[in-house]
């Protein structure tokens, strides 16, 4: 497993906040993250923070304790991937009248 990063945070929001690696590529928006046991912690929303020093800001799977300071790693099981929704963008929001 590669080694993402590690937890630092649980925002408002019940988002979790993961410090990234240095050396790991930025194109992680939808990533399932696993933990060392090989269960699944969330996926990666968004990217936050700078280049040089990101931060990922990811949504928890239901129903799970998660540890500050624990360190998460990339699934490597492809039915885990996710591409962002190209349907999202062809919804259209209703006018409010």
């Amino acid at each position: 497993m590669e080694k993402i990063g590690e937890i630092i945070h649980l925002a408002r929001s019940g988002r979790l906040i993961v410090k990234v690696e240095q050396n790991i590529s930025h194109r992680l928006i939808g990533q399932l993250l696993v933990d060392d046991r090989g269960t699944k912690v969330g996926k990666i929303i968004e990217l936050i923070g700078s280049v040089k020093s990101p931060y990922a800001s990811v949504m928890p799977s239901l129903n799970l304790k998660y540890t500050i300071g624990g360190i998460v790693y990339k699934s490597h099981n492809t039915n885990h991937e996710y591409s962002s929704s190209k349907k999202r963008d062809k919804v259209r929001r209703r006018r409010r009248t």
